[in-house]
């Protein structure tokens, strides 16, 4: 048994069983327990002064504090009885695998299935943190690649082979290179280069980064796609070499139809992207650091949604919807399944007790079903993981703990009971087209049906259901219409659009929850509820002087109501156009020409004339989504922001570019436009940013005249009052703000929402200001006081 000693501290050793070998050397167990022994085939002098630079010098591990070993760093230096120096004595990483095992699919069904994309965030994350301590430290890493980095089940992560990193002695400023690199992570102004003769900077680290936080994400290489050149595609050298990545705007690949459209991360992401790939590529400095690519990461982590139909799905609430659930529908695979494919994963999911794979659903017949599932799998979702930072529905629950879940009924009850819901979604799909009228009145006592029976099995307190309900034609004896003690039945999910008719009287609402829903304005009575388009919703606007009322939802759906009968009128639907774009994220609208502008997930916009249904498609430069959208007064321009941090400015009519506004003093990647709106004259754009800025732009000739800290969050919604003397501004912080927009002053903070406010409306008579929020509640407010008039709530929550 080989004895050695510790040069540092002077304490023997033994090595105790080889592990690992390679041309460079062999690692061993030790009798030190939680150490291993790295021994040199060829020990040259310079390799040992390296080892003792970095001894005396380590950087600060960033999970120290949680019991983990973020880098494998060197602890001393080993040596034989004759004093000879042989290698050093390293940290031991238990309990983890290569980080290969997490980012490609197929593995991580076999061996973590429950590694969902909460827990690749939050991977990346750590990654970053541990590159940023690294680089603070004057370290460079150089030969980064899946193989050096380990990680656990709780997404900590471990850098192992550091003894290969860049290392300068602080006192000498000798530089002790990284002989060595990795084909698909090295920058493009190394390659064809000698490594042994070129001092590296962690500029150059920044790229490599970008590939291993893009392979965890999206389970393959960035430089990798759809070739549209002549000829073979070149090899992966090439591509990074030309700057050739799917959203490079002159690149020669493009997105596979299977690809992972980068339109799904937070917007602050889909920046770190670019920023990195393609402005980085020519100018290296371009590239976002560790410390930015640490604060894009926690951003998007804190945006993330749990799915309302499969827990372990999770999408940026950025997005709008589960992108897992339909690549699932669209390609039959689901790269989070939570059933393992084989019986025993490796790595367990991050929680002490085992996870039993029974998976089963309830089957959903009908958007009310979906919206009290949702509700239902919102309460189970609130239990916490011990240790972790994800939730569990009861999907994940041990079968001891789901006793209850589903109730005990015999197969062909069961069966009966699916064959039922069958039948009744279909019905519910044919039924609009053979009588809507009367199909508005079953449908809606047979939704009050299902959601009593899905209350007295889920245990959802359903209230305030009107039960005055007549049938079409027939005079409707109710009238309490004033009376605020009477409960309404508000929206089950985010309120994502809110809008007041011409004449200040009605107020109509959209939400996650696939309806549309129209109020009293003065009364706050619950007038009627649109669910025809059994999706969540994305705007709703006023057309024809407050008689019509034009809607969207996700998938480009465009529906036209005739507001006093709530009777659809007609359907502008594009799926050839916007489908491969995966959908809309907003739209804008223009009341008198009809013209509607969308944003597509894909990135490009498209223009509607409602009127003549012609589609005008806006191509994507940056094939990423756009953030904001809003129209002037006159209709003639339309204004919108983009994942590269410029506001764009586009003509109407044709289609064509004007101006871009550029990303500068102080609006840099971290304050992408989340918000805007322009005054009533058009005089002056205002921006809201991620970071919780608002800017104050010239519209004429885009010059930046102020911009302040607005909100603690993301500004999610602005709006300007109908004398352009207010400004309010609502934040994922959960308050609205009222400024002065001559001053820039601060007027009054409302704070009597519960979540993010994501819309706002102002009155025609600018008397009240409407605010709706991810917490499912609309208040209207006194703008002159800043009193709280009315709440209209969701059932769960409470009466109005």
């Amino acid at each position: 048994m080989t004895v050695l000693k510790c040069q540092v501290s002077g304490r023997t050793l033994s090595l105790t069983k080889k592990i690992a070998s390679s041309g460079e050397g062999t690692v061993w167990k030790t009798s030190c327990r939680g150490f291993l022994a790295k021994l040199y085939h060829e020990r040259k002098s310079e390799r040992f002064q390296k080892l003792r630079v970095m001894i005396a010098h380590p950087p600060e591990d960033p999970t120290r504090g949680q019991n983990h070993i973020s880098l494998a760093w060197p602890k001393d230096l080993l040596e034989n009885q004759k004093g000879q120096p042989m290698g050093f004595l390293m940290p031991e990483i238990d309990e983890s695998v290569k980080l290969s095992t997490m980012y490609n699919p197929r593995l991580r069904s076999r061996k973590a299935p429950r590694f969902n994309w909460y827990y690749l965030h939050t991977a990346a994350l750590n990654i970053a943190s541990s590159m940023n301590a690294v680089h603070t430290e004057g370290y460079v890493v150089g030969d980064v690649k899946p193989q050096n980095i380990l990680v656990n089940n709780q997404a900590l992560i471990s850098i192992i082979d550091t003894d290969s990193f860049q290392v300068q002695d602080p006192h000498t400023r000798e530089v002790f290179r990284c002989w060595v690199g990795s084909e698909g992570f090295t920058p493009a102004e190394l390659l064809g280069k000698d490594l042994a003769t070129i001092d590296q900077t962690e500029i150059h680290d920044r790229f490599r980064l970008g590939v291993i936080i893009f392979l965890l994400l999206f389970g393959d290489q960035p430089f990798k796609g759809k070739w549209i050149g002549q000829g073979e595609s070149p090899q992966p050298t090439t591509l990074i070499e030309k700057g050739f990545w799917p959203y490079a705007p002159q690149s020669l690949i493009r997105p596979g139809p299977n690809t992972i459209p980068l339109s799904i991360l937070h917007p602050q992401l889909q920046s770190c992207f670019h920023q990195c790939f393609t402005q980085g590529h020519g100018q290296p400095h371009l590239r976002p650091s560790a410390q930015q690519w640490m604060t894009a990461l926690k951003k998007a982590i804190e945006s993330l949604k749990t799915c309302h139909l499969e827990s372990n799905h999770h999408y940026s609430q950025s997005y709008g919807h589960c992108y897992w659930c339909d690549r699932k529908s669209r390609l039959g695979v689901d790269i989070f399944s939570p059933a393992p494919v084989i019986s025993k994963p490796a790595v367990r999911p991050t929680h002490s007790k085992k996870v039993n794979p029974w998976t089963a659903k309830p089957g959903i017949a009908s958007p009310t079903l979906a919206a009290a599932y949702a509700q239902r799998m919102q309460q189970l979702q609130s239990m916490k993981i011990p240790n972790a930072g994800v939730t569990r529905s009861i999907l994940q629950m041990p079968f001891a703990q789901r006793s209850s879940w589903p109730p005990s009924i015999s197969n062909s009850v069961l069966g009966l009971v699916l064959c039922g819901f069958s039948f009744l979604g279909l019905g519910l799909l044919l039924a609009p087209e053979l009588n809507p009228q009367t199909f508005t009145y079953w449908s809606q006592s047979l939704e009050r049906a299902v959601d009593q029976w899905l209350a007295s099995k889920l245990g959802i307190a359903l209230q305030g259901a009107p039960s005055n309900q007549t049938l079409p034609g027939q005079a409707n004896s109710a009238s309490a219409l004033g009376d605020p003690s009477i409960p309404q039945r508000g929206h089950l999910d985010t309120v994502t659009t809110l809008a007041i008719s011409p004449d200040g009287q009605i107020l109509v609402s959209g939400s996650r929850d696939f309806t549309l829903k129209i109020w009293n304005l003065r009364t706050g009575k619950l007038l009627n509820t649109l669910s025809e388009h059994y999706e969540p919703i994305v705007s709703g606007h006023f057309v024809d002087g407050g008689r019509s009322l034009v809607s969207s939802s996700v998938s480009g759906k465009v529906l036209q109501w005739d507001l006093p009968s709530a009777k659809l009128i007609r359907s502008f639907v594009n799926y050839t156009a916007i489908r491969p774009e995966g959908g809309i994220r907003t739209t804008v609208i223009d009341p008198e020409t009809h013209v509607m502008a969308s944003s597509a997930w894909g990135g490009s916009i498209f223009l509607y004339n409602l009127k003549t249904d012609k589609v005008t498609r806006i191509p994507s430069q940056l094939m990423a989504s756009e953030q904001a959208m809003v129209m002037s007064p006159d209709a003639n321009t339309l204004v919108t922001s983009n994942s590269d941090g410029q506001i764009q400015q586009w003509n109407v009519n044709t289609g064509k570019l004007l101006k871009r506004l550029p990303n500068s003093q102080g609006w840099q990647s971290s304050e992408l436009t989340s918000a805007l709106v322009l005054s009533g004259r058009g005089k002056t754009l205002i921006t809201g940013s991620w970071g919780g800025k608002i800017g104050l732009w010239n519209f004429q000739t885009g010059k930046l005249l102020k911009t302040f800290k607005a909100h603690e969050k993301m500004v999610s919604s602005l709006v300007v009052s109908v004398d352009n003397q207010v400004l309010i501004s609502g934040g994922d912080d959960q308050t609205i703000k009222i400024w002065d927009l001559n001053t820039g002053q601060l007027l009054q903070t409302l704070t009597d929402h519960r979540g993010s406010i994501s819309a706002l409306a102002i009155s025609p008579n600018n008397k009240w200001l409407v605010s709706g929020s991810s917490d499912r509640s609309i208040k209207i407010w006194n703008l002159q006081t800043g009193k709280l008039l009315r709440t209209l709530l969701s059932s769960e929550i409470g009466k109005s």
